[in-house]
Order: structure tokens, then sequence, then C-alpha cells
């Protein structure tokens, strides 16, 4: 066990928030550090909730700006400790006069725009209440802001311009005027300059991998909007056209109902005049192979897709979008021992959607990728499993990864670390694993660095059966600590959600911890879909109680057991559903 376990604070310290620290704009927010043992401890005279070994948070009311934090404890003697942090102040109606812009709300477009006919500029800015406020993008008319309110602050102004054709080029400025009810004037102007592309035929990208600081992501990202949500995870050499930019996004289009953002960087800007994305498929094999079921879509040019699995998780949906289907070209005919039906089934406008029924039980696993202009789905079959009585997981391979490192992850009253918090957990969930006769392999062994992409890269490269990442919680600046406790599991597709059930029930079952709920997230080590993976946050590191059970090695070696043991269950239950009539 980690050396903090016989350690007990000798004096009062503050952990969190770290000396200058910068909060947001909140009205209350959580202080933990340690104190000796048994004193009482109280913060700007709120008390604090403290453990046996020391350990203390409080949840104490804050005033924006230079905000002093005073801390006392009290026992055989008294200590006190103070410490400086800034806190940000809320929104702010701002009265009607004088004529006045107000920085805390960034003016839109805070980005350079790159947009096309038939887009929308929507304009954003804060300012005097009660005023007239315009927005002018370039020699264009001006275009009237609705004055609206955010979080009970008023003199937020908003707006919108549709591009029309015939729109001077740019780049343009974002010009805001406000006239207030005195009739003081002021204008400014918007950070990010708008672009108008006319050209016929927008530019074509392809998807490239890039390093980042997480590591190679093996697939490309696009989002709903700039930065976030998630929702495509496009194979390297996915074509998009490129139909605008927000600062450093592309826009993307699939020629559908879908759209989207991706970082810039990830794409490879095809030559001028490249083709638009469209396709014809002209038939769909398969093939059995003794470990998967490769499902080889032929197309006449690669174009942007989706895959999902089914409801009933017993096989993938394939959305293809800009495409059609040769006379006949998704049949029944010929096909793999492994799979039961290949449909086409419905879509959106202009694209093809092809059903694919596995005859497998369930499903563990599936990598999709560019074979020329093939688009080929290899599906994992079943891992051999012994028979019952033996444990369903004897023989299995379980990568495990213990969260953070070398960042330490959030850290507890005590100093406690959790990425040392996560590699002694993980290294129990080994121990017991073994017991069922798993075969184990740690993404880390010590606090070298790994990426997150680096270790879903490593369950891959086994061919791992299950992915597990070990971690601990903490909240957000202004969350009430005692409003959750406890402990979670995330899983992102559909094939991890019996896991996730079945380790989630496993917590409930062997330990006393509160439940904090059972979540899908779109977490980068729950997201591979080459195996069932999900990631367990066993407890709050940051909460004095849960905390000081992390440093009893007994507590350790429960939820190393408790994991465990969920995974054996969900095993089982695999097991039967594969060999039941």
């Amino acid at each position: 066990m980690f050396a903090l376990l016989a350690l007990f604070a000798a004096a009062l310290t503050i952990v969190y928030p770290g000396p200058g620290a910068h909060l947001p704009a909140v009205a209350r927010s959580f202080v933990f550090g340690a104190s000796p043992p048994g004193s009482h401890v109280s913060v700007n005279g709120t008390a604090a909730h403290s453990a046996a070994d020391g350990a203390w948070i409080a949840y104490v009311p804050l005033a924006p700006g230079d905000f002093t934090l005073s801390v006392s404890a009290e026992g055989a003697r008294v200590w006190s400790l103070q410490r400086e942090i800034h806190v940000d102040a809320p929104l702010r109606t701002n009265p009607p006069a004088p004529a006045r812009f107000d920085g805390a709300l960034a003016s839109q477009p805070f980005e350079d725009l790159v947009v096309r006919v038939g887009d929308v500029v929507r304009f954003q800015v804060k300012g005097s209440t009660g005023a007239r406020v315009t927005a002018r993008v370039g020699s264009a008319d001006p275009v009237r802001l609705t004055e609206t309110a955010l979080n009970g602050a008023r003199g937020i102004y908003q707006g919108e311009l549709r591009v029309r054709p015939g729109a001077n080029a740019g780049p343009l400025r974002v010009m805001y005027t406000l006239r207030s009810a005195d009739g003081s004037a002021i204008a400014i102007e918007a950070r990010g300059h708008v672009t108008f592309d006319g050209s016929a035929q927008p530019r074509v990208g392809s998807v490239v991998l890039t390093r980042t600081e997480d590591g190679e992501r093996p697939y490309g990202v696009v989002m709903r909007s700039p930065g976030n949500d998630y929702f495509l995870f496009p194979p390297a050499g996915t074509p998009f056209v490129i139909d605008g930019r927000d600062g450093n996004f592309y826009r993307v289009d699939t020629g559908s109902s879908v759209s989207g953002f991706i970082y810039k960087d990830t794409l490879r800007i095809e030559p001028i005049g490249t083709p638009q994305p469209n396709a014809i498929v002209s038939g769909v094999g398969t093939v059995d192979f003794p470990t998967e079921t490769l499902v080889e879509v032929h197309l006449s040019s690669r174009v942007p897709f989706t895959l999902a699995e089914s409801s009933a998780v017993t096989g993938l949906k394939l959305t293809l979008f800009s495409t059609t289907a040769a006379t006949a070209a998704i049949s029944a005919a010929g096909l793999a021992a492994g799979v039961s039906t290949v449909s086409q089934t419905t879509a959106p406008r202009n694209a093809l959607g092809i059903r694919i029924e596995l005859r497998q039980r369930s499903m563990w696993g599936y990598h999709v990728y560019w074979a020329g202009d093939d688009l080929d789905i290899s599906i994992k079959k079943p891992p051999h499993m012994d028979a019952a009585p033996l444990p369903a997981l004897r023989g299995l391979l379980v990568v495990v990864d213990p969260g953070h490192s070398p960042d330490t992850g959030a850290i507890g009253p005590l100093g406690t670390q959790e990425r040392t918090a996560n590699l002694e957990i993980a290294r129990r969930l080994v121990y017991h694993l073994g017991l069922f006769g798993a075969r184990t392999l740690l993404t880390r062994n010590d606090d070298s660095g790994r990426g997150l992409y680096d270790r879903t890269l490593t369950a891959t490269a086994a061919n791992a059966d299950v992915l597990i990442s070990v971690h601990n919680n903490a909240w957000p600046d202004g969350t009430d600590p005692a409003s959750q406790l406890g402990y979670s599991v995330y899983y992102y597709h559909a094939e991890s959600l019996d896991l996730a059930k079945a380790i989630h029930a496993a917590y409930a079952r062997d330990t006393q911890l509160p439940d904090a709920g059972l979540f899908r997230e779109d977490f980068a080590l729950a997201r591979p879909t080459e195996q069932p993976s999900v990631l367990t946050e066993s407890a709050f590191i940051t909460w004095p109680d849960e905390e000081e059970l992390l440093l009893s090695p007994s507590f350790v070696d429960r939820l190393g057991a408790t994991i465990a043991d969920g995974l054996e269950r969900w095993a089982e239950s695999r097991r039967a559903l594969e060999t039941s009539k």
C-alpha cells in the first residue's frame, strides 16, 4: 500500500483550492484539506465535515473577486490558515445608461467563420439594458438584435443573418453598435471575422490520424458543435464535404441530414475539383474466419457513414451517405455461417441503410476500416468459454487500465493522488481476476505516462475480450459535496451496457458505498468498439470518509474483488446466452 496510508496530518493544511486558484462564478463551493485528528475545523465560520484521520471538507459561501479563505482547527491547540483565491463575478444586468458593452460575455463570432449561401451567422453581445443594438457584417445592412436574459442577467442581445447570393467575400468585420436610453452610443468589433465562400463546388477533405497529447487517436471525431458532443468516429480515409469553418474546426456535410464539425488538423484537403463523395453499392460479401466474421461492403468510392449496434445487440446497422444500391446488390444469398441476414433498411434522405444480423447472440466487438473503396467490418465471434462449473472468465483476456498518469488525477484532502489509488485498485482487480482464471494486462504498472488513446490501442493490439478503466471521482467547483458520493459506472456503446450494469450491481451488492449512478458518456476509454469497454469510478477521493476507505488495504482489495465479481457474473450471463437452445 502506498506511503500515505501511515501518514496523518501533523498540522493544518488546505489542499483545495490551491494558492491563487481561480474559481468560476459560483455562490458556494467546497474547500478541503487536513488537520490534526480529532480537531474541529471551520472555514469562514462554516463547520467542516471531518474524518477520523484528520481529513476535512467544508461547503462555504463565496463572494466575487479576490476572496480570503480563513480556516481554523481547534483541538489540543488552535491552528489557523488563510488562502487567497479569486472568484469570477456572475453575469449582471448593466444599467440603461450610459452606453456600454460588457466583456463578461464574449461577443459572437469569437472565432473566424467561413460560411456559404443559406448559412446563418449568429450574433450575441452584452451591454446596457433597454438599448437599441445592431450588428453589421462588412457593408451589409445592419441587423437589429433582440434583448434576452441569461442566468437572470438582462442586456444580452441576439440575432442572426442568413447569407444570400452576392455577399461580399471578406474576410469582413462584425461591428456592434449600441445606443442607450439617454442617447449615448458606443461601437465595438467582434474578435472573429466572417468570410463568404461563394465557390460553386465545396472542397473535400479526408480523415487523417493525428498525434494528440492523449496519444494517436485511431479515428476522426465529428462533433455536433465545435469542440462538443462527439457523435461520429470515422476511420482514416473517410471523405467529407467541407462547407464552412468555425475557428479551428471545419464544418462538414455528409450529403444527407447529418452534419457536424471536425478538427482542422484531422482533415487532409483534397485537390480542387475532387468530386464530392457519392457511391453505388455493388454488393455485400461475408467471410467466416475462426475468430471473426468479415463483412465487405463493395462501394464504387468512399463516402461518409455511421455504424451502430442494433437495438437487440445482435447485429449492426450501417448508414452510407450519398449512396445508392445497384439492383439486387443487397441480398441474403451466399452468407457466411456467422451472418443470419443482410438487408436494406430505412435511412435518411440520400442515404442507404444496411442491417447486418448475426447468428451469435451477443456482441463482443467490431472494427471498421477502408480496404481500397470497400468498407470492411470485422465482427468478433464469441470467445471460447469453458463450461460451468468452471468460471466463465477462465481464459478471457481482460485489459485493466489504471486511470491517469503522468497527471495525478484528483487529489484527496490528505493529498492522496487518484492515479495512485487507481493503480492499487487495478492491481487487486488483476489479482481477483486471476482467481477466476482470466488472463490480464495492465496498461501501466507505475506512474509513467500513457496517453488515453495509447491505452485503448493497447487493448486493441492485444485482442482483448474486455477493457476496464479504473478511476475515482471528484466534483466540479460549486457542487455541494454531500449531494453526490459513492460509485458510478460509465459505458458508451450498447455492447457494453450489460457489462456496466453487472459491475454497477456488484458495487451495490458488495460495498456499502452510495450509488452515484450508471451513465452513458463518450469517454475515450469507454469509446472503443473492439471489445466491451467500461469506466468505473469507485469512490469520491475528495470526500474525507471515502478517501479514508481508499487508504485501507482491505477496502481496496474489496473494490478489486467487487469489479471482478461483476465481470464474472456478466461473463456467466454471456456464456448462458450463447449456449442456450
